[in-house]
């Protein structure tokens, strides 16, 4: 088990960067990661922003937040998806937050009792005052029990977020009876069909941390909220690389306000990010058919929130 433990950390090590709590410094060069720190309801929370070098306040931008897996750490989450990297290209600023005991209170009963949902509430509030973000574009991504995570914020904290990216991780089934309220919000998931930890069909996350929906159902759970008219179609993509994977694609269509509904199944994928680096079978294969860094932004960037 300690092996497995050390996968989850996806690269656990954070680099010795010093906090930064105030305003950006004045650069000529690009931007890097910076370590922050937000004291909320008296505790200090910690997260790593990037922001690209063609930011402007004249210009609103887009806000990404990246939640690391249950026992990981903000940087190497950073590294682990190569999310600064496509900001810098295209625009947007990504924030990677840090989990207090590294993890995060994703509605499944277990674990950690923080106040995690008031921390990003928060976090979007000082980032959009300080870089003046557009608010119809915050997104909200993860792996793992940061993917849960992302599914409680969309139910917790509605009309806030655009869009979410769940990746390897389901919808909380504790969390599904009290999220009725929750307004629309499109939604792109990714999920392996031999996660050895969450389920594809659902049921018992590894060692009784709590159950889940299914892939299928955690998504069909928010077409239903996206008001998405009738069945899914589903389609096979091309078998590009020979890895032992293969990526299904389901998708809903006719969704209020141009919302969106998508699940790549990834067949013989594990709990991993596909196209990221390798971190051990215990977990499972990582799929290099698709790139899910870039097939996240583009989602996001397709899809604003309605005013």
């Amino acid at each position: 088990m300690p092996a497995l433990l050390r996968s989850l950390a996806v690269l656990a090590v954070a680099l010795p960067l010093p906090a930064l709590s105030g305003p950006l410094p004045a650069q000529s060069a690009p931007p890097a990661e910076q370590r922050r720190t937000l004291r909320v309801d008296g505790v200090e929370r910690n997260y790593v922003l990037y922001v690209p070098s063609s930011h402007r306040r004249t210009a609103s931008m887009a806000l990404v937040l990246v939640f690391h897996g249950g026992g990981g750490w903000a940087q190497g989450f950073a590294r682990h998806t190569g999310f600064s990297a496509v900001a810098e290209r295209e625009g947007f600023v990504v924030a990677y937050p840090q989990g207090l005991e590294r993890r995060w209170n994703d509605g499944r009963g277990y674990g950690t009792s923080h106040d995690d949902v008031g921390f990003v509430r928060a976090l979007v509030d000082s980032l959009q005052r300080e870089l003046g973000l557009d608010p119809r574009r915050i997104y909200a991504t993860g792996i793992s029990n940061g993917a849960m995570f992302s599914y409680r914020l969309a139910c917790d904290l509605p009309g806030v977020f655009a869009a979410i990216a769940p990746v390897a991780g389901a919808l909380p089934a504790q969390l599904a009876p009290v999220c009725g309220h929750a307004l629309p919000v499109s939604v792109l998931a990714f999920q392996g069909t031999a996660d050895p930890l969450v389920p594809y069909t659902g049921g018992g996350v590894v060692r009784r941390r709590g159950s889940v929906l299914g892939a299928e159902r955690s998504i069909a759970f928010w077409a239903e909220i996206d008001g998405c008219a009738g069945q899914p179609s589903t389609a096979a993509d091309p078998d590009r690389v020979r890895d032992g994977t293969r990526v299904r694609r389901l998708e809903y269509a006719g969704c209020r306000e141009g919302r969106a509904v998508v699940l790549y199944t990834i067949e013989g994928g594990g709990h991993t990010w596909p196209g990221g680096p390798g971190v051990g079978l215990v977990v499972g294969r990582v799929s290099r058919e698709i790139d899910a860094t870039q097939v996240i932004w583009e989602f996001f960037a397709n899809h604003a929130r309605a005013q």
